[in-house]
């Protein structure tokens, strides 16, 4: 999108943004102006009754019982706004708006009547008047007459109601298009996301290419971390995977670690259960867990440093059982940030697909770090467990 377009709507729409007794200035301002025009305009007609205060008084209420019915269809339009479809909302203000105007209207000319006495008026009020009160008597033969003057009266609020339907469609249009500018950054970032390890897994290829005939165990390390970039670049698109590639990915993992760090930590890994091609997880899970471990267990080398993994494939989910050890100098490693979705996206996204349905402890224990999981697993029809989507 445009953003000088964007920014020209802004400026539009900052008038939602003034203070309160600003608002209330701009609309004195209006309604006082509204009303005066008006009075300007047809007083005039019955000069022969100008000195008539009572009758000066019965057209200023006339038009001030406008005000009213504004503010109740402004009410009952932004009510209906965020409930119903926009076709609906405005066949439904319309019927609201037609409801008011008679509602008020006869209050209007009940308060007249008792005020002033409708016979001490022009004719036209009393005329108008006294179909109004006659109604109240449940006479129905003027009901067409005033249906007629309610609409005809509804000219009246084309102004201030058409202020407010075109500051209402620029608002929509306006919001419509701050949020397609919202998904094009989105899918821009997204784009850039993509390209940037995808160019690296390119690049990692072509050195292996060119390391291969040197050193051997150079391009085994070299093949291992592009298998690794391209599960985590590839094969976790979709939400779920197969626990056999995580557990693929993750033995990968290991193995780079062990060859970048040697003996240091002492991983222990074991596993139970057979694991199936149907069993699917949640992307990246595991293996979050696993890197997380690896970054807070490495102290200096003269530290006893390890880490224990279990997986325990089960009936209808994973169990997942990791902890390691902490330096024994809290200086030695600098204090990091968890890497990837983190510990807490973690459990959002778990209460998300699994409300209730998984398990997720952890224990900060004084020389070591523990944590357990049980998961189960992602369906291929996500429905049948109620999972959201």
């Amino acid at each position: 999108m445009d953003d000088r377009r964007y920014r020209f709507l802004s400026i539009r729409f900052r008038y939602e943004d003034e203070p309160l007794s600003q608002k209330i200035l701009l609309h004195g301002i209006f309604w006082l102006l509204f009303v005066a025009s008006h009075l300007l305009y047809f007083v005039p007609a019955f000069r022969s009754e100008l000195l008539s205060a009572p009758l000066r008084m019965a057209y200023l209420l006339h038009y001030l019982r406008m005000i009213p019915i504004f503010y109740c269809y402004e009410w009952i339009f932004n009510f209906l706004k965020k409930r119903v479809r926009p076709f609906s909302l405005y066949a439904l203000s319309l019927l609201s708006s037609l409801i008011l105007m008679h509602i008020v209207t006869t209050l209007n000319f009940l308060l007249i009547d008792y005020l002033y006495g409708l016979r001490n008026l022009s004719p036209v009020f009393y005329g108008i008047g006294s179909l109004y009160i006659q109604q109240m008597a449940f006479d129905k033969s003027a009901d067409f007459l005033i249906f007629s003057y309610d609409m005809m009266e509804m000219q009246l609020l084309f102004l201030p109601l058409g202020l407010k339907m075109a500051k209402y469609g620029n608002r929509q249009n306006a919001l419509k298009l701050s949020a397609e500018n919202e998904v094009i950054r989105a899918e821009l970032k997204n784009l850039r996301a993509t390209l940037a390890p995808h160019l690296i897994y390119n690049m990692i290829n072509a050195a292996y290419a060119q390391v291969e005939p040197v050193s051997k165990q150079s391009a085994f390390y070299i093949r291992k971390l592009s298998d690794l970039l391209r599960h985590n670049v590839y094969d976790t698109r979709n939400e779920s995977i197969p626990l056999q590639d995580e557990l693929y990915s993750i033995q990968s993992y290991l193995e780079l670690e062990k060859m970048r760090r040697g003996i240091c930590p002492e991983v222990t890994f074991q596993q139970q259960g057979i694991i199936k091609p149907e069993q699917k997880i949640l992307s990246l899970i595991l293996f979050t867990l696993t890197e997380n471990a690896f970054k807070h267990s490495v102290g200096s080398p003269l530290d006893d440093n390890w880490i224990k993994i279990g997986l325990s494939a089960e009936e209808k989910g994973v169990r997942f059982q990791i902890s390691n050890s902490k330096p024994v100098n809290s200086t030695a490693v600098r204090q990091q940030k968890y890497s990837g979705i983190g510990l807490v996206n973690i459990e959002r996204i778990l209460e998300h697909n699994f409300a209730g349905r998984y398990k997720l402890q952890s224990k900060n224990l004084e020389r070591s770090f523990e944590m357990e999981l049980y998961m189960p697993f992602v369906p291929d029809h996500r429905d049948e467990l109620g999972i959201p989507t």
